[in-house]
């Protein structure tokens, strides 16, 4: 199971935990991701792929 790294809190979040938010935008679409722990917000997960 693909897991991703908080880069707040460090917790390991399962992709199906990970809640996910995508806006449109003039450019296209920007998505932001949320930890369900800590609630920090971070724009890419695949830098933080365990």
């Amino acid at each position: 199971m693909t897991k991703v790294a908080c880069p707040d809190c460090g917790q390991n979040i399962a992709m199906h935990e990970i809640e996910a938010r995508t806006v449109t935008q003039t450019s296209g679409f920007a998505t932001n991701y949320r930890c369900p722990f800590c609630r920090a917000d971070f724009d890419d997960i695949n830098d933080n792929m365990v």
